[in-house]
């Protein structure tokens, strides 16, 4: 998909392990150089929840994003009920 759409703009790691496993997101990452894909470790093993841990200069962002689920289960249920 990436060929067909002309690269890679950002890069999200979200859901339990996107957002707690600096290990998983560093050795994916590692695999994604060729896409412009480079993080910063220092950031990399501080973020958790959210946040931006892109190499300065890399050609893609990589961004952490916490899965609100919860959230748009509310939603649904809200809407399901009327409110």
């Amino acid at each position: 998909m990436t060929a067909a759409i002309g690269g890679l703009d950002v890069l999200a790691f979200t859901g339990g392990v996107g957002e707690h496993s600096p290990t998983v997101r560093r050795l994916a990452a590692e695999k994604l150089d060729f896409l412009g894909v480079a993080i910063n470790a220092g950031s990399n093993e501080l973020t958790r929840d959210e946040g931006d841990m892109s190499a300065p200069g890399a050609a893609a962002r990589t961004v952490v994003i916490a899965a609100r689920e919860d959230l748009q289960i509310a939603h649904e249920v809200r809407s399901l009920r009327g409110y």
